[in-house]
């Protein structure tokens, strides 16, 4: 499965369960919806799409510990208050994780953005697993959902590179 696929089902699940949330919890704002929410409908999403296992809120603790990682005191302190907000497996064995974030007037900077970005570029350097990064990015008072997206995608590719 190429990675293109699975990044287009985490948005074709976001975008479904940002509609449902909607229509069943008359929420006015879409930055109202819980992210373990948009994590389950997701996660359902993969599951059936794919065949993968899915956890919600997963331990990254548990992840390292079932790719064969030795636990020790300085990764229980980098990483264990970590969750993945979704875990995808195959055959039981850890496969990716997506961390989703929803980015509104709390977030304009997108400093919670990068926080997610550098506990997921920990993981993968100690397990080499991979990570996918869902953005719900919403209008702000003091801008639009394009402006704020061409200027998180700056800060992103200055993080990535």
């Amino acid at each position: 499965m190429t990675d293109e696929k699975y990044s287009a089902s985490i948005v074709r699940h976001g975008v479904e369960a940002v509609k449902v949330y909607r229509r069943i919890s008359c929420i006015q704002q879409d930055n109202e919806m819980p992210e373990i929410f948009l994590g389950g409908q997701i996660a359902i999403g993969l599951n059936r799409d794919f065949g993968l296992q899915a956890h919600v809120e997963r331990p990254y603790l548990r992840i390292m510990n079932e790719l064969g990682l030795t636990i020790n005191d300085q990764i229980i302190e980098d990483m264990g208050s970590f969750r993945a907000d979704i875990a995808l497996y195959r055959e039981e064995k850890p496969l990716a994780i997506i961390e989703l974030k929803i980015c509104d007037e709390r977030d304009r900077r997108g400093g919670k953005l990068l926080a997610d970005l550098e506990k997921m570029k920990l993981l993968s350097r100690q397990t080499g697993i991979s990570t996918y990064l869902g953005v719900l990015l919403t209008d702000t008072a003091n801008a639009t959902c394009k402006d704020r997206r061409k200027a998180l995608e700056a800060v992103l590719r200055r993080v990535v590179s």
